[in-house]
């Protein structure tokens, strides 16, 4: 529909076959740019996905008897705040990427995008959705402190050096988790004031 509503433009400013050729170009950029931002939807959904899939199976280790002592692997919980930070890096790489393009589809005077489509675009950067990547760092906090508590009724920690490590450990890693959401936030940001 979008693209019936640009090539009907466009044949409507024919001037010259040169130009005829760039509005061409410009038409398929535009539609790259669409396939982009909805394949780049899809891939921060199944992101998402994989990301809870991984807290679910690790909160349900801890209630399924598997024939092993849990604390036979409790140094692979040590693991967790770095797999949900790594979660954390592609959704949000992913979100970053949807909403460039978006910001450029609906707000660049370049864009030959429709009347509808950068009214959209404008609707949802005045009522922009934080919930979503802030449940995404939630949930990796979840996680940490989780791995944290189990780490800690796994082990004695009689030694003044091993509270030592697991305290910058812990802080290490929640620093990183609330430091890349913190990001996050400024980047998009960055891009609802272009």
């Amino acid at each position: 529909m979008l693209y019936t509503e640009i090539a009907t433009n466009q044949q409507s400013f024919k001037v010259s076959p040169d130009m005829d050729k760039m509005k061409n170009i410009d038409l398929e950029f535009l539609h790259t740019l669409h396939i982009e931002k909805i394949r780049t939807q899809n891939e921060r959904a199944e992101l998402v996905k994989k990301k809870l899939a991984f807290i679910t199976i690790f909160f349900g280790i801890g209630s399924v008897n598997f024939g092993f002592w849990v604390d036979d692997l409790f140094w692979l919980l040590f693991f967790v705040p770095l797999i949900a930070i790594c979660f954390d890096l592609e959704i949000m790489s992913a979100n970053s990427r949807i909403k460039r393009i978006g910001g450029f589809l609906g707000r660049h005077p370049q864009s030959d995008a429709g009347k509808s489509e950068r009214e959209w675009e404008h609707f949802c950067a005045t009522y922009r959705d934080y919930l979503a990547p802030s449940a995404n760092t939630i949930f990796s906090i979840i996680g940490t402190l989780c791995a944290a508590i189990l780490i800690h009724a796994q082990q004695s920690f009689v030694h003044t050096d091993m509270q030592l490590w697991f305290a910058i450990w812990l802080i290490a890693s929640m620093s990183m988790i609330i430091g890349l959401w913190w990001r996050h936030q400024t980047v998009i940001k960055s891009i609802e004031i272009y």
